[in-house]
C-alpha cells in the first residue's frame, strides 16, 4: 500500500492550523463576550435608572403618591372627600346649602308650523356671543337643522342644543356647558322679512328657564362661620390637598355634615417600602453584577447613591426617623421610628423626603445625568461598542490570516503526497 495514500494534505493543514489559531481564537472571543456582556449589562442598567428616574419625577416626588391620608364623612349621601397625601389632618364641618347648576333654557315652537327662512338667532354665553343666520339654513330647515348649526359654530364657546319634544310642542333647548352663576346662556333674535320670525321673538319672550345658572353655596364651621361659593360641585381648593364632590343639596334644619381627615399610617408606610425596594433594587443590581461592579462608573454611581442619605433634612437625619441602611448595604425601614415620626410631625417628614431640597430630590439629581439621550451612559455604551467592534475586525482579520495559513499548509501536504508518491513510484521501476 503506497505511503501517499495514507496523506490526508486537508485534514492535516485543519489540525495543523487549529493549532496555530487557537490561543489568539480564545483571546479574541474572550474579549468579544466581556464586551458583548458589559453592553448587556449597561443597557439593563440604564433601562433600570430611567424606571427609577421616571417613579422619582412621576410618583415618588409627589407627596399624595408617598403619603396617604383617610377621609370621613357623616352624611355619604349629600357629598364625597378624598384627601391627598398633601392633606393636613383636621375636623370640619359643612353644610350644603344648594348644588352648582348649568343654565338651561327651553324655547316653545309649534311644530305645524314652518320656520323662519331668514334673520338672526344671537347666543349669548357669559359674555361670549355668536350668530346662527337662518337664511343660511334652507327654506326647508327644521329645529333639528337650527340645533346642528348651533352646535357646530365655529363661536360657540359652550352651549349645547338639542330638540324635545312633548305632545304637541316642540322645544329647542340651550344648555350651558358649564355649572356656575356666571355661565347665563342669553338668546335673542333679529327678524327679517319673513312674517314666522315673529314665532321665534315671541319663543324668545316665552322661555323657560328648566334650571338655573348657580353657583354652589357651602357653609364651612359648626356654626356655619364661613360661606363658600364655587360654579363647579368640585370643591378642590377650599381645603388644601382635600376634593370636596357635592352630591346633594340639605334641608333647613339638617346637620352639618362632618369631615375627619386623618394620617393613614400603613399605606403611607407601604408607599415608603416600595421606594426602599425600588432603591435597593436598583443598587444590587450593580453591586451584584459581575460586569458592573467592577466598572468605576456603575460601582461609584451605587456609592453615591448611598451617600445621598447621608446628612441632615430639615435638621434630622433618616436614621433618625426610621429610613436607614443595614451591615449589608441594604436600605430598610425602622417602623417604630418611622411611625414616631409621622405621628409627631408629618409635615417635616414630608419635607425631609418629597421637599426641594429632601432626598427624593437629591436622588433625582444623581441619576439624571445617566438618562439623558446623550448622557453617561450611552457614552459608556459607545465606548464599548467601538472596543467590540474593534474585536469583530480582528476576528475577521484573523480568519482572512488563518485561511492563508490553511493553504499554506494545504499546499505543503499537498506536495509532501506528490512528493512520497513518485519516490515510490520511481523504487517500484528499480524493484521491478
Amino acid at each position: 500500500m503506497s505511503s501517499a495514500i495514507g496523506i490526508n494534505p486537508g485534514q492535516l493543514a485543519s489540525q495543523y492550523t487549529q493549532i496555530e489559531r487557537s490561543a489568539k481564537d480564545q483571546q479574541l472571543s474572550t474579549k468579544s463576550s466581556l464586551f458583548s456582556n458589559q453592553i448587556k449589562a449597561f443597557d439593563s442598567l440604564k433601562s433600570n435608572l430611567s424606571n427609577f428616574f421616571d417613579d422619582l419625577q412621576t410618583n415618588l416626588k409627589d407627596t399624595s403618591s408617598l403619603f396617604a391620608n383617610t377621609a370621613t364623612v357623616s352624611n355619604s349621601s349629600a357629598l364625597a372627600v378624598t384627601a391627598s397625601g398633601t392633606a393636613a389632618s383636621g375636623e370640619y364641618d359643612v353644610f350644603v346649602e344648594q348644588l352648582a347648576q348649568a343654565h338651561q333654557v327651553a324655547l316653545s315652537f309649534d311644530p305645524a308650523k314652518a320656520l323662519t327662512t331668514d334673520g338672526e338667532l344671537s347666543i349669548d354665553l357669559a359674555g361670549s356671543a355668536f350668530s346662527v343666520d337662518f337664511a343660511s339654513l334652507g327654506a326647508d330647515a327644521s329645529l333639528t337643522d337650527v340645533a346642528n348649526a348651533i352646535n357646530s359654530h365655529v363661536d360657540n364657546s359652550g352651549v349645547k342644543a338639542s330638540v324635545v319634544r312633548s305632545g304637541t310642542e316642540t322645544f329647542l333647548t340651550l344648555t350651558s356647558a358649564e355649572s356656575g352663576a356666571a355661565n347665563q346662556v342669553g338668546v335673542s333674535f333679529t327678524e327679517g322679512t319673513d312674517a314666522n320670525g315673529s314665532d321665534i321673538t315671541n319663543a324668545i319672550t316665552n322661555k323657560q328657564d328648566l334650571t338655573l345658572a348657580q353657583d354652589a353655596i357651602v357653609k364651612l364651621g359648626a356654626n356655619s362661620a364661613l360661606t363658600i361659593t364655587s360654579s363647579s360641585n368640585k370643591l378642590d381648593t377650599v381645603i388644601d390637598g382635600v376634593t370636596i364632590d357635592l352630591t346633594q343639596a340639605q334641608s333647613l334644619g339638617d346637620q352639618p355634615i362632618h369631615i375627619s381627615i386623618t394620617q393613614d399610617q400603613e399605606s403611607s408606610k407601604e408607599n415608603i417600602q416600595s421606594f426602599v425596594d425600588k432603591f435597593n433594587s436598583l443598587t444590587n443590581g450593580i453591586t451584584s453584577n459581575q460586569y458592573l461592579k467592577r466598572d468605576n462608573m456603575a460601582a461609584g454611581l451605587a456609592r453615591s447613591l448611598r451617600n445621598d442619605f447621608q446628612g441632615t433634612f430639615e435638621g434630622k437625619t433618616l436614621f433618625s426617623v426610621g429610613i436607614e441602611f443595614d451591615r449589608s448595604g441594604n436600605l430598610k425601614i425602622d417602623n417604630k421610628k418611622l411611625e414616631e415620626a409621622m405621628a409627631t410631625n408629618p409635615e417635616q417628614l414630608t419635607s425631609m423626603l418629597t421637599g426641594e431640597n429632601g432626598l427624593l430630590s437629591k436622588l433625582e439629581t444623581r441619576v439624571e445625568p445617566f438618562t439623558k439621550s446623550y448622557g453617561l451612559m450611552t457614552n459608556k455604551k459607545q465606548s464599548l461598542q467601538a472596543s467590540l467592534n474593534i474585536v469583530n475586525r480582528q476576528q475577521k482579520d484573523h480568519e482572512v490570516s488563518m485561511e492563508q495559513v490553511y493553504q499554506r499548509y494545504l499546499s505543503q501536504f499537498t506536495q509532501m503526497q506528490q512528493t512520497i508518491a513518485q519516490l515510490e513510484s520511481t523504487m517500484g521501476q528499480f524493484g521491478s
